[in-house]
């Protein structure tokens, strides 16, 4: 059993042996953000592991699992007064694990560069539509296959949160930890060079091979 932690500041007091349900009490009336945060961090150390395997079996892709747990951490914390205590928190969180990875699949598939009137714009080169050429190539798996390789993990989750998921980049900045000046901008800027880049060089690839 874990020792009892010891309150610094407006730390709380829990034990190995408190349950996740009277830790998200206690985040719900958490008396300031350091205590929100020192007690979810428990809660991600709970499931971090067991979350991104589940997530990585539902999105039957192995790479993606911790990017989607982290982005399930994310919106779990965020929405962490929407428990009610009336069921596990174990079924809330992962109906909310659920939810995300089969929505960003969806959406992925439908729309793999996300934004369509804004994406692209940063995309094109001499009027290439980037886009389309994108969407015929095997839309989400091909897509991952590129994000994976030309992308850090950080841009791919902020790429995700910001086109796949409407989080405005002050969100992103935040909920992210992100220390940089320019937040998460920055990511987006140079998460959308690499794609070019990258995507530019397949299509070369491909003509090459043609």
């Amino acid at each position: 059993m874990r020792n009892v932690s010891t309150p610094q500041d407006c730390e709380p007091v829990f034990s190995g042996e408190t349950t996740d349900e009277t830790l998200m009490l206690m985040m719900q009336t958490a008396p300031c953000q350091s205590t929100a945060d020192y007690l979810f961090s428990e809660i991600f150390r709970r499931y971090q592991n067991r979350l991104a395997l589940w997530c990585s079996r539902l999105a039957h892709d192995p790479a993606r699992g911790a990017d989607l747990a982290q982005e399930v951490f994310l919106r779990a914390y965020r929405y962490r007064h929407t428990y009610r205590g009336d069921s596990r928190f174990s079924t809330w969180l992962y109906a909310i694990a659920r939810n995300h990875c089969i929505n960003t699949i969806r959406k992925l598939e439908s729309d793999p560069l996300g934004n369509a009137d804004e994406f692209p714009v940063g995309l094109a080169d001499d009027g290439e539509d980037v886009l389309a050429e994108t969407e015929r190539s095997q839309r989400f798996e091909r897509l991952w296959a590129t994000m994976n390789e030309a992308l850090t993990s950080t841009e791919k989750r902020v790429m995700v949160l910001h086109y796949g998921h409407d989080f405005s980049l002050a969100a992103i900045t935040q909920d992210l930890m992100l220390s940089n000046p320019s937040g998460a901008k920055a990511y987006i800027v140079n998460a959308r060079r690499k794609l070019k880049r990258a995507l530019h060089g397949r299509r070369e690839a491909m003509g090459a091979a043609a």
